[in-house]
C-alpha cells in the first residue's frame, strides 16, 4: 500500500520504511551506513527505524521525527501539505527544492482534490 509523508514523500519507496517492514537487520544497518555517509554524520541504526512519518506508531527515523512540515501538518490536523490553505508556503518551496518529486506528488493530490 502506497503511504504519503506529510511532505509528499512516498514513505513506502523509502528504503528505511522498506526495511523497516521487512524487519530487516541488515539492511537498517545499510540504510544507516549511507546515510552517514550522504549526512557526513554517524547515523546509527536506531535513527533509521520508521514506520513512515504519519503513522500511529512510535517509530519514526530520525528525519521524520523531527520534520518541521510533519510538525505543521500534524498540528494543522492534516493528511499532508497538499490540503492546506497556505500551500506552498516558504518551507515547504525549499524542501521542493531538494525533492521536487514531493512537489509532483503534492501538486497531483491537490488536483485531485479540487
Amino acid at each position: 500500500m502506497k503511504q504519503i509523508g506529510a511532505c509528499g514523500l512516498v514513505c513506502s519507496k523509502c528504503e528505511a520504511y522498506e526495511a523497516t517492514q521487512a524487519n530487516d537487520l541488515a539492511a537498517i544497518a545499510k540504510v544507516a551506513q549511507e546515510w552517514s555517509k550522504m549526512f557526513n554524520s554517524k547515523v546509527d541504526p536506531e535513527y533509521v527505524w520508521c514506520d513512515g512519518c504519519l503513522s500511529a506508531s512510535d517509530r519514526k527515523c530520525g528525519n521524520c521525527a523531527g520534520c518541521s512540515i510533519r510538525a505543521c501538518v500534524l498540528g494543522r490536523g492534516l493528511a499532508n501539505c497538499a490540503g492546506c490553505d497556505d500551500y506552498p508556503c516558504k518551507n515547504i518551496t525549499e524542501f521542493f527544492e531538494l525533492f521536487p518529486s514531493a512537489k509532483e506528488k503534492l501538486d497531483e493530490i491537490r488536483a485531485a482534490w479540487q
